[in-house]
């Protein structure tokens, strides 16, 4: 079985790269210490934390899965709610993208391997590559140039999904460790969400403060994340296992509470619904079980945390849950998102079929501040790219969310498949069954946080059922007579 670690690049080449990092490593070591006797404080300790912050990036590249585990990890760092662009921001993307730079040049230019195994893959494929000619559109319908820039630098993030994928299908631990990965990355962003919800607490100074109090950040991804950790606690053997998941599962639903976003609210609860419906009875009857228990859990950790402020607070979150039932014909933000698909649809029909490119905006009437309002953002998900993209757009998208949960469900249906391969398809699949319906008002295609942890997903759900398929390929291969092919592993 392939290894993800393994270097792909001929022999000469990596043997030239290791005389090179071991002479600069040197020569700036020894830079440092020329340096060093100048007696600056700035020389003497900031250039040699830079030269083994460099000695630890070329560690890192050296090794792609640690590296892919360190971007997914990292995305903590910049999982806030400041505004406009910070340092740890750019630093994060800066090595990001680096990171999918280098994995692409490995697999696809050094490499002799086809990353594009299936037909998801190329759906994929081929709405990122024509993405640059889109615009075009946004020259002839007059668009903005740097907002269709941040739109496409938005679903560059889709572009995780192959790393991701690459490793769950040919890395041994793959599904484990990807699955594994992105769940503390969630835990790690709940944590964060918990710390600016207590900041905004502290400085509230009236009750309507702390029963309104939210955090409006990474609530698509809290939600994936409670997903994802129910379908570990569903499936957890042993007391540690079990704690873990309950831990994260608390968690990241206590988090996706705080966010008071009650799109991503309902998407839990559907995605919760489709767990149930895949699985036995018994996890059924656990997933019950669980819910009560975390649902304590998470009353008791409010109580400890905010004691007196925890009854005005679920009286906020219940009025605010209550209000779902009414939303569609008295929410004025609800109804004024469906006015502008409306405004949308009747710009929709002037070009279907090509669209009108990133950064093209549109005209409405925003009945909440009761004026005319010239936008880009589209926030049904589906009619933005359609508007933004045309049909070929919007069709390449479906086809390849269809894809991908199709082939999370059959890995988790699989019987020869081992237990972490379905977890994967399992945990991979049911958020982007769950998303299907916050789409509808919250647009998850134009916002970088929600397609990095989509294109997660996705490529959770689209590798596990690769990885099935690559098996039974081998098993088939093998022939009926070697015992291999009879091993059998079940999420039992």
């Amino acid at each position: 079985m392939g290894q993800v670690g393994a270097l792909s690049t001929p022999l000469k080449l990596y043997r030239t790269g290791n005389a090179v990092i071991t002479a600069g490593f040197i020569l700036g070591l020894a830079l440092a210490l020329a340096l060093a006797t100048t007696g600056s404080v700035v020389y003497a300790v900031a250039l040699p934390v830079a030269i083994l912050g460099a000695v630890a990036m070329c560690f890192f590249f050296a090794n792609p899965l640690i590296n892919l585990v360190v971007a997914i990890v990292g995305f903590v760092l910049i999982a806030s709610n400041e505004t406009g662009f910070q340092v740890m921001e750019v630093a994060y993307a800066a090595y990001l993208f680096a990171v999918l730079m280098m994995w692409f040049l490995q697999h696809v230019v050094l490499g002799s391997e086809n990353i594009l195994t299936e037909k998801v893959d190329r759906s994929l494929a081929i709405f990122l590559c024509l993405l640059p000619a889109t615009l075009i559109l946004t020259a002839v319908f007059h668009g903005d140039f740097r907002v269709a820039g941040s739109e496409l630098i938005s679903l560059s993030m889709l572009l995780i999904y192959f790393p991701v994928k690459h490793t769950v299908v040919h890395h041994k631990f793959g599904p484990r460790v990807m699955l594994t990965t992105v769940v503390l990355m969630s835990a790690g962003v709940a944590l964060l969400n918990t710390f600016n919800y207590a900041s905004d607490l502290a400085g509230a100074t009236a009750l309507w403060q702390v029963a309104g109090s939210r955090v409006v950040v990474n609530d698509c991804l809290l939600m994936v994340g409670a997903l994802m950790s129910l379908t570990l606690l569903v499936y957890a053997k042993g007391f540690l296992p079990v704690l873990l998941s309950a831990v994260a599962l608390s968690l990241t639903l206590a988090g996706l509470i705080m966010t008071q976003a009650r799109g991503f609210w309902l998407a839990f609860a559907f995605g919760a619904a489709a767990l149930v419906l895949l699985v036995r009875t018994p996890e059924r009857i656990k997933i019950l079980t669980v819910g009560t228990i975390v649902s304590f859990i998470i009353l008791g950790m409010g109580y400890v945390l905010i004691g007196p402020f925890l009854g005005v607070i679920l009286e906020g979150i219940t009025e605010r849950f209550g209000s779902i039932a009414t939303a569609f014909t008295q929410d004025l933000s609800l109804v004024n998102r469906f006015r502008e698909t409306g405004a949308v649809l009747e710009k929709i029909a002037t070009n279907p079929l090509i669209g009108h490119g990133p950064g093209v905006s549109y005209l409405f009437f925003d009945i909440v501040h009761q004026s005319t309002d010239t936008d880009s953002f589209v926030h049904n998900g589906y009619i933005g790219l359609w508007y933004k993209y045309g049909i070929w757009g919007l069709g390449l998208v479906l086809y390849f969310w269809y894809s991908v949960v199709r082939l999370g469900l059959r890995a988790f249906r699989s019987d020869s498949a081992e237990r972490w391969t379905r977890l994967a398809g399992l945990a991979g699949a049911v958020p982007l069954i769950a998303l299907t319906i916050s789409t509808l008002t919250q647009n998850p295609f134009f916002l970088k946080n929600y397609l990095f942890i989509i294109a997660i997903a996705a490529g959770l759900a689209a590798g596990a059922g690769q990885r099935i398929m690559r098996d039974r390929s081998d098993i088939n291969s093998m022939g009926p007579g070697n015992p291999k092919s009879n091993n059998h592993s079940q999420v039992e």
